[in-house]
Order: C-alpha cells, then sequence, then structure tokens
C-alpha cells in the first residue's frame, strides 16, 4: 500500500508563484505550458500559423515541458523508491464521469485535451497560465479570469454531479 504525500495548498502555491515572479525578475519572461505546445508544433508542422517568430523564436519553452515531464517521474521515483508505480485513477469525481473502458476513456481525454489547446489559443493562455502567471505579475485581467474560471468551475462540477450523475 502507497502513501500518499499531499504538500499544503497553501506551501505549494505559494512555492508557484514565488517560481513564476522569479522567472520573470530573472528572465523578463512568463513562464506557460500551453505556449510551449505551440513551440513544438512550430518545430514539426510546416502551417504558418505556427511559424510566426513567436513560436519559432521561443523554442526554450520546450524544455520547460520536458522537465515538467522529468520532474514528474522524479518525484515518482523519490514518492515510490523502488518500484515504478503507474495509476489510471483520477479520482472519485472523474470515475464517476469517465468511462470505464480505458480505451474510450484514453480517446475522452485527448479529445478534451484538444478542445481545451483550441481555447487556450482563442484566450490567449490556458487557465492555468493566466491564474498562475497572470496573477503573481498582478495581471488585472488575470486576476478577473481567475475568479471567473474558479465560478465556472464550482458551477460546472455541480451541474455535473447534481444532474448527471445522480440520475
Amino acid at each position: 500500500m502507497h502513501q500518499s504525500i499531499i504538500w499544503p495548498a497553501w506551501l505549494a502555491g505559494s512555492g508557484i508563484g514565488l517560481l513564476m515572479v522569479a522567472f520573470f525578475w530573472i528572465t523578463g519572461k512568463q513562464l506557460g505550458v500551453s505556449r510551449a505546445y505551440g513551440n513544438f508544433i512550430a518545430l514539426i508542422s510546416k502551417n504558418p500559423f505556427f511559424q510566426q517568430p513567436d513560436y519559432v523564436s521561443n523554442s526554450w519553452r520546450i524544455w520547460f515541458i520536458v522537465g515538467i515531464v522529468i520532474g514528474g517521474f522524479i518525484a515518482a521515483m523519490i514518492a515510490h523508491p523502488g518500484e515504478l508505480v503507474l495509476n489510471f485513477d483520477m479520482g472519485d469525481a472523474y470515475n464517476a464521469i469517465l468511462p470505464t473502458d480505458l480505451t474510450l476513456r484514453m480517446v475522452v481525454l485527448f479529445f478534451g485535451g484538444v478542445i481545451m489547446g483550441v481555447g487556450a489559443r482563442l484566450a490567449g493562455g490556458c487557465t492555468s497560465g493566466h491564474v498562475i502567471s497572470g496573477i503573481p505579475m498582478m495581471n488585472g485581467s488575470s486576476v478577473l479570469s481567475g475568479m471567473l474560471f474558479f465560478v465556472g468551475g464550482i458551477i460546472t462540477m455541480q451541474f455535473i454531479t447534481r444532474v448527471l450523475i445522480s440520475s
């Protein structure tokens, strides 16, 4: 049996916020993931949209997403030394609304990711990018966006759990 290591939300959130501010002070650039995926697509695509200077000249962001994957692997190895633990359980809320078949679940999550990617492009950044990068920079539109994302998330989960699951 594995014991979960859960950091207090205030500590994890403060650490992420301080990282964002420090990164901006040191580099003069904001750190975000959705733009990094655009940089990755610029490497493999000839689509003119992704050949814009903003995507082609910022390929350093690709190393950020590579670091996220490597960092997650290292964290898993530290949390569970000497064993590789693969777990596709996303928690009770997700298990209640996602298909039980693993292949179908992967298809639903993939297309959900595609929809989120399109939304991130239309909104000028993803939800977490606006909140995690924008709020520490005291960006007013990011503060407002963050509040609306949370309100929208609460309303959506209430609808899903009370209307779709209970019926």
